[in-house]
């Protein structure tokens, strides 16, 4: 599963609140700081990037500058007071727009496939614009699949729609990046429905 990210400022002391309650179940975790330039900080006064990390140094939960990310596959079972303190700070009642992320991810279609036809009719290739449309298609069917993999007891599907995606995003680069805002809204509604109904959903992806 791709991480699950919301809307949040860097607050220290929302990183410090969430590594002491998560301490409290696991005293071998991390805290990480970095400074806007990437460099390792011990002043929190510096930092604006932040990570708890296990002790196989794997990455739980981040914090940037404009947003949260919940590394789920890196939980085990943190997962449940991680969750919990994400609930108790309000996370579950952020509101997901879908609306950026279609408005580009159209762009991105319309982009790549009308260019490409631009390109392959003006340089006399027109034998490359069915690889270009191969490549929207597995994009869209990349993000189509992502959204199903993101519901309850769907997860096994996340490696393949990351699969399909890559494959259809990297030769059109960069025009793939308008996809982002597509990834992020599918990341926060997966999160805000964990929130709101983290336990049906923890045992329906185990029947």
């Amino acid at each position: 599963m791709l991480p699950l990210n919301f809307k949040q400022t860097f607050d220290i002391e929302f990183l410090q609140s969430l590594y002491d309650h998560l301490q409290g179940y696991d005293e071998s975790l991390k805290l990480v700081l970095r400074t806007k330039s990437g460099r390792k900080t011990d002043d929190p006064s510096q930092a604006c990037i932040g990570e708890i990390r296990n002790s196989s140094n794997k990455p739980l939960f981040g914090m940037g500058p404009k947003e949260g990310v919940v590394h789920l596959k890196h939980t085990g079972e943190l997962r449940t007071p991680l969750l919990d303190f994400l609930k108790e700070q309000g996370v579950d009642k952020e509101a997901v727009s879908f609306d950026m992320g279609i408005i580009c991810v159209m762009a991105y279609a319309v982009l790549v496939a009308g260019g490409g036809l631009v390109y392959a009719v003006n340089n006399y290739a027109e034998f490359l614009y069915p690889y270009i449309l191969a490549c929207v298609a597995f994009v869209l069917s990349g993000l189509a699949l992502m959204a199903y993999s993101y519901k309850p007891g769907q997860e096994k599907w996340s490696v393949p729609s990351f699969i399909l995606l890559a494959i259809g995003a990297l030769p059109t680069a960069p025009a793939s990046l308008l996809t982002l805002p597509m990834v992020k809204s599918l990341g926060r509604a997966k999160l805000k429905r964990l929130l709101e109904h983290g336990e049906e959903e923890k045992g329906l992806s185990h029947t």
